[in-house]
């Protein structure tokens, strides 16, 4: 059976996010052209360029708080930032997530013309998605999603 285009995209992020360099969550982003299914950008979650990788003192604190403590750049950004370093546009684009932005990405997300986001789990910010759904961006959590299937483990 032929996976379906979400079901391709979501294991795709969910690769992305292995190469995560955060030690307290690791979360892949991947920005398609729904009229060509071609992927325009992708990114995950990590220290920027050059810089230090997050240390423990990031994963020991609490989620949306401490900044200081946390020097990751959100999967979701860097996948904007990379399209915009690449000279790629976004305008009217897709974004798969293996979980939903949080308020920082999604002013982002807003703001580079993406049009749609599907994720796979739900971070626990509905500010975000209510803020993504005020800007126009419409969201869709797909949680029955299965990695096994998706990537052949257990076969």
């Amino acid at each position: 059976m032929q996976l379906s285009w979400d079901d391709y995209f979501f294991s795709i992020a969910k690769t992305v996010a292995q190469k995560a360099t955060c030690p307290s969550r690791k979360v892949g982003a991947v920005i398609v052209d729904p009229k060509t299914n071609h992927i325009l950008s992708t990114g995950y979650n990590g220290a920027p360029r050059g810089t230090e990788h997050c240390t423990d003192a990031c994963a020991n604190r609490k989620s949306g708080s401490d900044f200081r403590k946390c020097h990751a750049v959100h999967g979701e950004l860097n996948a904007i930032i990379n399209a915009a370093y690449n000279g790629v546009r976004l305008d009217g684009s897709v974004m798969y997530l293996t979980t939903t932005p949080c308020l920082f990405c999604s002013r982002a997300i807003i703001n580079a013309g993406i049009s749609e986001v599907k994720a796979s789990s739900k971070y626990p910010h509905d500010d975000a998605i209510d803020l993504l759904k005020e800007g126009g961006v419409e969201v869709r959590i797909i949680t029955g999603v299965s990695w096994a299937s998706i990537i052949g483990e257990g076969s």
